[in-house]
């Protein structure tokens, strides 16, 4: 079952960092317009049930949309962009003054992210 987003809410995400991502601080600009994507910290729907509201909100292109959903990258507590794979922090995430975001979804989102890519145990692998 799919979760029902508020679009518009993410449109003001977007508007919000003249939809440059918040991560890379690319926007790409097709003939329409610009493009980004308003991707969830915490995702919503099941299991995770994260809220639709702007602290758990980022403004993203489409490359770190889909390294942040995968867990290649994560934020720390003082919202540095960390890169799972190389094991280091890449930069700062690009702020707003009128978009606070969420500390306690990124918690959630990085220890997700962390269980989710981290090796199988020895005694895991038997299972398999």
């Amino acid at each position: 079952m799919r979760v029902i987003r508020d679009s518009a809410l993410a449109q003001q995400i977007k508007d919000l960092h003249r939809h440059h991502c918040q991560i890379c601080g690319v926007r790409l600009r097709l003939p329409n317009g610009s493009y980004a994507e308003g991707a969830h910290i915490r995702p919503i729907g099941q299991p995770h049930n994260g809220p639709d509201e702007p602290g758990n909100i980022l403004c993203l292109c489409p490359n770190d949309h889909v390294l942040f959903d995968r867990g290649a990258l994560t934020l720390t507590d003082g919202l540095r962009v960390f890169d799972e794979v190389i094991g280091q922090i890449t930069g700062d995430l690009r702020l707003a003054p009128q978009h606070a975001i969420s500390v306690t979804h990124v918690a959630y989102h990085r220890e997700t992210a962390r269980q989710v890519a981290r090796p199988a145990s020895p005694s895991e692998l038997r299972l398999l």
